[in-house]
């Protein structure tokens, strides 16, 4: 077992085999608070995690943008119904993770993201083709610096209210040289049934002209004036803070050509009014209401998850009343499943418990807070969960307080919901370095990596991914799978019952390395 887990070792970043493909698997957010951030009070030019997002309360939820500039957001449970959309293609060479959300009565916003999300996509894949295939067109080639290219695309409300709801999308991507993140915000106004880019909130050619000329006085040093034009495509996010002002942000490498990091500039509503249209005027209110409410049609009644019961947790993975398994003595195997939870995982989690079964479940700290009630359920019935990072970057090439927040706050997530955290982190990718051991060690974190991959995610047969899971599995082994996966969820029951049938038992990743020495970080 010390070999599995050495495997992520310090240096380079280490990453485990994982299967092509690309998967569009959905989460639902179950009604919360409404999240808050700080007011922008001036032009500023600011680094800024790609991913960030540790504001976590327990009534409250925003994703932080910076200090000074920070982007009024609001907490996805205000929308009934509403789901997200995943899409990932993970392989050892690349490295993509992409999500947005599907507002129930704005199907033209969703649209228009899944159309910018997909051009993401095959730009992506077409700037590391070959990167993925090998230069010579059969294996793959070796990453720079063992560092594979990365798309992530993130997403948060920027308004939700009455007839009116916002998303901005922030994409990172590292294709081997540098980093740098783009930022584009949609806006659905449901009035005229339309989506709309960030220019539209603009009166025409008036209002872009004199916000250009604004944009310009307020850079200042902090970018290039001369960058700034009256053009649409100058303007692709335009939000608001919590005191209403107009945040105008920038793109990596526009109008600071020379820098990567944010620019963003806000003007007070005494500044920007006159040039707002109708839509903008409607954004701006809605971006500001003091209570989001909206009214856009409403879900399907049976598209809302139904809450599981709140049952309070055991304080260890093992069931209360249910002995520790000896691993030493028994042949154990631990299934372990990423990236959840999601609509999905209720029904894994009926076939685990018909078949008394236990796993782990290393889960994304934004699904974790949208599913509250389905964290309960799986620390209820004696699973195990592990921390999968808040926004599954890869970690191995991020500073280590970009690392500590992405860890931290799905810490917070689980904390609040369970009144304790994790012990075990896996890394996103397995990607892992003497950074990310240093601030797992800091946080009494156990990296976990695993033993085996049957490559559900890129794979649509569950017979395929039975067959292809048991033939894998040997004793004091991990497998990894994915609870977002249907087909996974439907193989489960064959897995399970197979497994039992060779003699296995299965358990928790802790009960598995219980009695095993190791340090915190390891």
């Amino acid at each position: 077992m010390d070999s599995l887990i050495l495997r992520m070792r310090r240096g380079t970043p280490r990453r485990f085999p994982i299967r092509p493909g690309i998967r569009r698997d959905r989460a639902r957010a179950l009604p919360r608070g409404r999240g808050r951030t700080g007011l922008v009070l001036a032009a500023v030019l600011a680094v800024v995690p790609a991913s960030s997002g540790c504001g976590i309360r327990t009534e409250r939820w925003s994703r932080p943008v910076s200090g000074v500039t920070a982007v009024q957001t609001i907490d996805p449970g205000v929308v009934p119904g509403l789901d997200v959309e995943t899409r990932t293609g993970d392989g050892p060479e690349r490295h993509m993770y992409a999500a947005y959300p599907r507002i129930p009565g704005a199907d033209p916003l969703t649209d228009r993201l899944a159309s910018a999300v997909d051009d993401r996509i095959r730009a992506f894949e077409a700037d590391t083709a070959d990167t993925a295939r090998g230069r010579d067109g059969d294996a793959p080639a070796a990453s720079s610096g063992g560092r594979a290219p990365e798309l992530n695309v993130q997403w948060s409300l920027t308004a939700a209210s009455g007839q009116v709801a916002g998303v901005r999308l922030v994409t990172w991507q590292y294709l081997g040289a540098s980093g740098g993140e783009t930022r584009r915000t949609f806006w659905y106004d449901g009035t005229t049934g339309r989506a709309h880019p960030s220019s539209d909130l603009l009166d025409g050619d008036r209002g872009l002209d004199a916000l250009a000329r604004l944009v310009r006085d307020r850079l200042g040093a902090r970018g290039d004036p001369g960058q700034v034009e009256a053009d649409a495509r100058a303007f692709p996010s335009l939000v608001f803070n919590e005191a209403g002002d107009l945040v105008v942000e920038f793109s990596d490498f526009t109008v600071a050509p020379r820098s990567a990091g944010r620019v963003a500039v806000a003007l007070g509503r005494e500044d920007y009014d006159p040039l707002l249209s109708d839509v903008g005027r409607r954004a701006r209110d809605a971006a500001v209401a003091v209570r989001p409410r909206p009214a856009l049609a409403a879900a399907e009644p049976d598209a809302r998850p139904t809450p599981s019961p709140s049952v309070p947790p055991p304080a260890a993975p093992s069931p209360s009343g249910t002995s520790r398994p000896d691993c030493a003595r028994a042949k154990c195997v631990a299934l372990t499943f990423d990236d959840g939870p999601g609509p999905v995982t209720r029904r894994l989690l009926d076939a685990l418990a018909r078949r008394q079964a236990r796993a782990t479940f290393f889960v994304v700290g934004g699904s974790a807070h949208a599913y509250p009630d389905t964290i309960r359920r799986i620390a209820a019935a004696g699973h195990e969960l592990g921390n999968h990072t808040q926004n599954h970057r890869d970690l191995g090439r991020l500073p280590a307080l970009q690392v500590n927040t992405d860890i931290q706050a799905t810490q917070q997530v689980l904390r609040t919901v369970l009144g304790r955290a994790p012990v075990l982190l896996r890394p996103p990718y397995g990607s892992t370095n003497g950074t990310v051991e240093g601030v797992a060690g800091s946080l009494g974190l156990r990296q976990v990596g695993w033993s085996a991959d049957p490559g559900d995610r890129g794979e649509d047969d569950a017979g395929t991914i039975a067959d292809r899971t048991v033939d894998a599995a040997r004793p004091g082994g991990i497998v990894l799978l994915h609870d977002g996966h249907g087909p996974t969820a439907d193989a489960v029951p064959a897995i399970v019952d197979r497994l039992a049938g060779d003699g296995y038992t299965l358990v928790t990743v802790s009960d598995l390395l219980a009695g095993q020495t190791h340090r915190h970080g390891g």
